[in-house]
């Protein structure tokens, strides 16, 4: 009797775990979806209709669907023609979503394009060489094409005016951060900037802008160096401070601002303080690293 009723314990036992096993397990994959997927890598990506915009790594992404050509002579046929639709549509969707893309507050490059028959041609030949980073065969024969087209290099510097000159640094009558101290080493030497910008709405665009209250600007477009603008977008948009701090644009010793508010005539742009402004200007070195664009915009 006693083996009876210590059997009975154990499958009693076994029975309660495996339940408590699957209640957890549920409540894992409960947490796993409510969890934004960004919440990791602090990625900033704006999705749209068949493709997104990924402004923290400088990429345009979009997807087509392509169905085998009723002409198909045999099964090879009809995957390539699957394929080759697939890509012409997911083409397609990216120019769409390009042309969707803000240069500034007020611009898009769809603007640009009607405006400009040269500009129109450039673009539309780049969303054709973009390149083919995932081709997925579906059960009813179709092929799921993924197309990337990076942000920065010939599309940024096809959008954005060109430099006619470099900038010179900013100059201050009154100095609140001093550059005669007797000692150099009291002097911080920063490696990039971000800029938290958390809870301010700020909008994502190929052109933003750092400015002081007196409407100077600090940072922009046209401090970055012609060579650097080929792999790097004007900012990187990112999520999180922590996310920011470990960043490869800025690291090892970032200068962190808190931004004072964005402009009211372009919410791209960004105002930033005198004193952090000077910080930027009045160290050669910090001018070095905005002109290699190690600037992260830090949004909630």
């Amino acid at each position: 009797m006693k083996t009876l009723m210590q059997s009975g314990e154990r499958i009693r036992y076994m029975i309660m775990s495996t339940i408590f096993v699957g209640i957890l397990g549920l409540l894992s994959i409960t947490f796993l979806r409510v969890q934004p997927l960004d919440a990791e890598t602090g990625v900033v990506e704006v999705v749209v209709e068949n493709g997104m915009v990924d402004w923290s790594n400088g990429v345009i992404r979009a997807v087509g669907l392509g169905f085998p050509s009723q002409k198909a002579k045999n099964e090879a046929h009809a995957k390539a023609t699957a394929k080759r639709a697939g890509r012409i549509v997911a083409y397609r969707n990216l120019l769409e979503i390009v042309e969707g893309i803000q240069i500034d507050s007020h611009t898009l490059v769809k603007n640009f394009m009607v405006e400009s028959d040269t500009i129109n041609a450039k673009v539309q030949g780049m969303v054709r060489g973009a390149r083919v980073i995932e081709t997925q065969s579906m059960e009813d024969g179709s092929y799921e094409v993924t197309v990337e087209m990076k942000l920065s290099g010939s599309f940024q510097r096809t959008v954005l005016p060109p430099r006619e000159r470099e900038p010179d640094p900013l100059t201050f009558k009154d100095n609140v951060v001093s550059t005669d101290s007797a000692d150099s080493s009291d002097v911080l030497v920063y490696t990039g900037l971000i800029v938290d910008a958390q809870g301010l709405h700020v909008e994502q665009t190929m052109s933003p802008r750092l400015i002081m209250e007196d409407g100077r600007v600090v940072y922009g477009a046209e401090w970055v160096d012609p060579e650097v603008a080929q792999q790097r977008t004007v900012v990187g948009y990112i999520k999180g401070i922590p996310n920011a701090k470990t960043h490869e644009r800025v690291i090892a010793v970032p200068l962190v601002v808190k931004a004072v508010r964005v402009d009211a005539n372009n919410p791209s742009d960004i105002v930033i303080n005198d004193a952090d402004a000077q910080t930027l200007h009045l160290t050669p070195e910090h001018i070095a690293f905005l002109r290699q664009a190690k600037v992260l915009v830090v949004l909630e």
